[in-house]
C-alpha cells in the first residue's frame, strides 16, 4: 500500500517517456523532419558512429548498467510483491515501576474492526498491525454498503475508530492508512 503512490508516478513517468520516443520516432518516419532525416538508415548518425569507435569500453560499461538496473527492478519487485512482517504484540509505554506492557495485536485489530463495523453504511472491514512492537503502524480497508454516505463514514472513522486506536495506544501520531471502497469498487483513500 505505501508503494502505490512513488509505483503510479514512476511508472506514469516511465509510460510518458515511452510514448514521447515512439511519437518522435513516428513523426521522423513520415517527413515531419524532413525528407533527409526519414530517408536515412537508423545506424547512419553520429551517435551509431560514435559507439562503433568506441565499442570495446561501452558495450561492457551498457552490461553493467543494465545489470544495476535489472538488481534494482527487482529490488523493487521483491518490495512490492512481498508483504510487510506483522506485528505480535504492540509496547505500549506504562509508568515506570511496572516497565513496559505489551497489548496484542490481533485484539487491537479485532477491537477497532468491531467498532467500525458497527457504523452505519459499513459492511465489512479489515485491519492489520505492521511495523515493529515500538514503532507500529495501522492498515485499515472498510468496505462500504452501495448506497453508504461515503464522506460521513470516513468522518466517523477519523474522528471515532482511530483517535480511540491512537488514544488506547498513548500514541496520537499513529501512522494509519485507511483504504475505503464501495461495494466491490475503491472510492477513497487516506494516509
Amino acid at each position: 500500500m505505501y508503494a502505490d503512490r512513488t509505483n503510479r508516478a514512476l511508472l506514469t513517468l516511465l509510460g510518458a517517456a515511452l510514448l514521447a520516443a515512439g511519437t518522435v520516432g513516428i513523426l521522423a518516419g513520415t517527413d515531419v523532419f524532413g525528407h533527409d532525416l526519414a530517408g536515412r538508415p537508423l545506424t547512419d548518425n553520429a551517435a551509431a558512429r560514435y559507439l562503433g569507435d568506441h565499442s570495446l569500453w561501452f558495450w561492457p560499461a551498457a552490461a553493467l548498467v543494465g545489470v544495476i538496473a535489472a538488481l534494482l527492478a527487482l529490488r523493487w519487485l521483491l518490495a512490492v510483491l512481498t508483504p510487510r512482517p506483522r506485528v505480535g504484540a504492540i509496547t505500549i509505554a506504562t509508568d515506570r515501576s511496572g516497565g513496559p506492557a505489551a497489548l496484542d495485536a490481533d485484539a487491537l485489530t479485532d477491537a477497532v474492526t468491531a467498532e467500525i463495523n458497527s457504523y452505519r453504511g459499513v459492511d465489512t472491514s479489515h485491519a492489520k498491525v505492521y511495523g515493529s512492537p515500538v514503532d507500529p503502524q495501522l492498515a485499515i480497508t472498510v468496505r462500504t454498503d452501495d448506497d453508504a454516505d461515503i464522506a460521513a463514514v470516513h468522518h466517523r472513522i477519523e474522528d471515532d475508530a482511530l483517535a480511540h486506536v491512537r488514544q488506547a495506544l498513548d500514541r496520537p501520531d499513529l501512522p494509519i492508512s485507511l483504504t475505503i471502497s464501495v461495494g466491490n469498487r475503491r472510492s477513497s483513500r487516506a494516509d
